[in-house]
């Protein structure tokens, strides 16, 4: 049995059953879903291992090509000795509640009453993080340069890798419903009892310029919005999976608005990408999710016109319909009508060019038809001859009247009158 487990592993995409946990728990979400129930199980998936989320989202959404499986398995190791480092580092580093307190007396902060001991394994933490001792800022990084042994390397991230490895270590002891976080203009930082907390520098803060504060669970959706590495190699991300990551941060975040401005830019990207690919329902699609009338239109356009250019008429009047271009819908009759015509099949082109009103057509149709029954008279010779065509001198004169030529109608009328 532990052979077949181990066997089966290797052709796994999963290094553990957490990863495959967390993917089947974002690939069923929906951005129609309640947000407290996925809420209530993302907090749950954090709370066990917020790493293991947050690398598993940066391979499925980001594309770095560097995150296999032999590397995610050392960057989860990585992570162990990261805890063994903290944990060494605590011991020695003893955090006492009445110092703590004299400390944030002597630099203007009110220092918050309950969870005394929580906010003094936070200061570990920062203690721990300061930068440069183990961690090392840079701007725009991937979780692979965080998650590093830190006996041999430092630990090098942006703001919101920095503020999900405080959230994780903090994790280790304490609830994550306990942390939240503060979205600023570019940038995230860490909150606990109405304490900012600035991950990048290992400091308390107080930011004034926004004081919204948003649930521990927002730094996945930031993550998702957040931009690739540019250090980084990435494998090409198609635009639905594009979508399903702005799905996801829209479904996971509280901000709508914000949000829904990234995920009507995905439903565009992957709309032009269909549209692109003459995959035009698609792109009506998502067009239509993301309310672009105007686009909209485009794709009807595009779609007629390749269409037309196919000869596939039905096609293209169908999307005319959903236009609602009544000249453009004129237009593709008229052009089906000449194909008809040119294929010599006129009652289709009448019927056609009588349905837009096009006289013109109509009478070279006629003419046509009248043409077509000279050719079948062309071999008279004798009167009993013309007598016994008399019907179709009888149609000549018919369509002669519809053509409209004088000279015609007398022609065919002499030839009638004398049989």
């Amino acid at each position: 049995m532990q052979f077949l487990k181990w066997f089966f592993g290797l052709f796994s995409q999963y290094v553990s059953p957490f990863e495959k946990k967390v993917d089947k728990f974002f690939v069923n979400i929906k951005s129609t879903d309640s947000l407290s129930s996925i809420k209530d199980k993302l907090l749950e998936l954090m709370q066990e291992n917020l790493m293991i989320v947050n690398v598993w989202l940066e391979k499925k959404f980001k594309g770095y090509l560097y995150l296999t499986k032999d590397m995610r398995r050392k960057m989860y190791a990585d992570t162990q000795l990261i805890i063994k480092k903290l944990e060494e580092f605590c011991a020695t580093h003893v955090v006492k509640v009445d110092e703590l307190r004299i400390f944030f007396k002597d630099h203007g902060f009110t220092f918050p009453d309950g969870d005394e001991v929580k906010l003094a394994y936070v200061y570990q933490i920062m203690m721990f993080l300061e930068p440069e001792k183990y961690y090392h800022y840079i701007n725009t990084a991937s979780f692979g340069k965080l998650l590093r042994d830190p006996n041999k390397e430092k630990l090098e991230g942006d703001c919101n890798q920095i503020v999900t490895l405080y959230i994780y270590l903090y994790s280790l002891k304490y609830p994550v419903s306990d942390l939240q976080i503060k979205l600023l203009p570019e940038h995230v930082c860490l909150h606990f009892r109405e304490i900012d907390i600035e991950c990048t520098n290992g400091q308390f803060a107080k930011y004034t310029e926004n004081r919204d504060v948003l649930p521990a669970t927002e730094i996945i959706s930031t993550n998702l919005l957040d931009l690739s590495d540019f250090r980084e190699d990435v494998q090409t991300i198609t635009p639905d999976v594009m979508v399903k990551s702005a799905q996801l941060a829209y479904a996971i975040s509280s901000l709508k608005t914000m949000v829904a401005k990234n995920l009507n830019i995905s439903y565009h990207n992957l709309a032009v990408s269909a549209m692109n690919a003459h995959k035009f329902d698609s792109a009506i699609f998502y067009f239509d999710k993301a309310g672009d009338r105007e686009q909209l239109l485009i794709v009807y356009r595009n779609a007629m016109a390749y269409y037309m250019g196919l000869k596939d008429y039905k096609k293209a009047l169908f999307y005319a319909s959903k236009s609602g271009d009544h000249e453009m819908e004129k237009n593709i009759k008229f052009n089906q009508g000449v194909d008809f015509f040119n294929q010599n099949n006129v009652d289709a082109a009448l019927a056609i060019f009588s349905s837009i009103g096009d006289e013109k057509m109509k009478k070279a149709c006629y003419q046509k038809q009248y043409n077509e029954l000279v050719g079948q008279v062309s071999g008279v010779k004798t009167l009993q001859d013309a007598k016994n065509k008399k019907y179709v001198y009888q149609k000549m004169l018919v369509l002669a009247e519809k053509i409209g030529d004088a000279g015609l109608v007398e022609s065919v009328k002499g030839t009638l009158n004398k049989i």
